[in-house]
């Protein structure tokens, strides 16, 4: 599964800039006119399609130097300072105020031609981190990426919003707490009517959902047993949303179906919107899970790895589980020995495992069903779901950001199947993740809605969230 776990998520066309992580713009300062110790034209090189490195500013003078570090572009994300060789001192040693007032953060970057960190500047990271400077000593070319595509992120976030439609009555309540990932992290949460969505639908003829669903289908959706007429339905919903997306400049959209529409008797879901607004380079999540979202952020516009959000249900809370599917889901002893079942979880959502997009299955395919409903919400053909399978055996990041917006939960876990549930009508498929150290997770847990990626990101998430100003925990 290794091609799945290192492909990067599918785009269909172009995506305008606001769907776009920025490029970073670094400014190298020369400590003394002379031959700088790292090699820009290199670090250039590094760093091509991330950043941006700037002609490199020789200081002359204190008063230079503090010219200089005062009237640099807001474009610049940080300074890159830079000695030249046997100097004993730098201005940056001698005269810290220039940064502490320009509120610029400082990289001292490895050494090139090691891939080492310049430990010389051990005392300087101290120095300039006791004054109140934000000071990163870079430990090797790849640490060095990941903390410049996060300062670009940092950047990105404090421009976007995202747009939460429905009644706000989950605990992801965007009207009582999206204030605080405002506050910590920049991003708007906009929250809009889910009749809004509807009332686009008149804008969209029989002949524009056939046009778009003929250049969208390709290999990647199979229809299952979903009716045309419902399928028309979702295709058009994911014209209304993308329509009032591009209104707001948005990055992506949560629908609360639950607790909103299919209370209501609605069945236009919103599944297939999400993955095809995917492509389009946008996040999705259910349930308009605005904090899932932010977690989806992330993983898509830092790791730009396709990633999906799911409920997660502890193997060992066996009464909870069947009091929400009528079954206790249970996994197979002949696979999997009940000592081992403390780490083991199921992901499902909607019926199925979650809203995957074609390429986190192993088929490049997700299927098109009718939506399955729930124990309490039955089914009646009405609809369009995604159903799909996640691959065996597959290394994951779990990732959980806090209602607060200051602090991150993160877990490396496997799945190690997707099974299906051939005798339970309105749960079709969940996923079988086994945990580290689920317990642990479980303790520290923030809610149920967990965002999963392919791959071990565990190390370049937490670089993320220290530029980000974000405590985590990693089980």
């Amino acid at each position: 599964m290794k091609y799945i776990e290192n492909e990067k998520r599918y785009l269909y066309g172009g995506t305008p800039g606001y769907l776009k992580r920025p490029i970073t713009h670094l400014q190298p300062i020369l400590a003394k006119v002379g031959k700088p110790t790292v090699n820009i034209e290199k670090l250039a090189e590094i760093l091509d399609g991330v950043a941006k490195v700037e002609n490199i500013i020789a200081i002359e003078s204190p008063q230079h130097w503090e010219e200089v570090v005062k009237n640099l572009s807001d474009e610049i994300d940080a300074i890159l300072p830079l000695s030249v060789p046997a100097l004993p001192t730098e201005i940056w040693n001698s005269h810290p105020k220039p940064l502490l007032e320009r509120g610029l953060p400082v990289l001292f970057w490895s050494l090139l031609e090691y891939d080492e960190p310049d430990f010389w500047r051990w005392s300087a990271r101290d120095f300039l981190k006791t004054l109140g400077v934000e000071v990163y000593l870079v430990q090797n070319n790849s640490e060095g990426i990941s903390l410049v595509k996060s300062l670009a992120m940092r950047r990105f976030l404090t421009s976007s919003k995202m747009v939460v439609f429905g009644e706000q009555n989950f605990p992801w309540n965007a009207n009582a707490a999206g204030m605080f990932v405002t506050e910590n992290l920049g991003t708007k949460i906009v929250v809009r009517s889910i009749d809004e969505i509807g009332k686009n639908y008149e804008k969209f003829t029989d002949k524009d959902i056939e046009d778009i669903w003929h250049l969208r289908k390709g290999d990647r959706y199979s229809i299952k047993n979903v009716k045309h007429s419902e399928l028309r339905k979702a295709v058009r919903m994911y014209l209304a949303i993308k329509q009032i997306l591009e209104e707001e400049k948005a990055m992506g959209f949560g629908v609360n179906c639950f607790g909103d529409l299919l209370i209501k008797g609605r069945r236009d879901v919103p599944c297939l919107a999400q993955t095809l607004l995917r492509e389009d380079g946008y996040i999705a999540s259910c349930d308009g899970d605005f904090i899932a979202m932010m977690c989806m952020a992330f993983v898509t516009y830092y790791l730009d790895k396709t990633c999906m959000m799911s409920n997660m249900y502890p193997i060992s809370y066996q009464g909870a589980i069947k009091d929400h599917f009528g079954d206790p889901l249970l996994p197979d002893e002949s696979r999997y020995q009940r000592s081992d079942w403390k780490n083991l979880a199921r992901i499902g959502h909607c019926g199925f495992v979650g809203v995957p997009s074609p390429e986190m299955t192993p088929e490049g395919t997700v299927y098109l069903s009718e939506w399955v409903g729930t124990l309490e919400i039955k089914h009646d053909g009405r609809g369009c779901g995604i159903d799909g399978n996640l691959p065996e055996n597959m290394k994951v990041s779990i990732v959980e950001l806090y209602f607060d917006a200051k602090r991150l939960l993160l877990a490396e876990a496997n799945i190690r199947e997707t099974t299906r549930h051939q005798n339970i009508p309105h749960c079709k498929s969940t996923a079988l993740i086994e945990f580290k150290d689920l317990q642990g997770f479980i303790d520290n847990i923030s809610r149920e809605h967990t965002v999963i990626v392919y791959g071990d990101h565990i190390h370049e998430l937490e670089i993320l969230a220290r530029v980000l100003g974000l405590s985590t925990k990693v089980f």
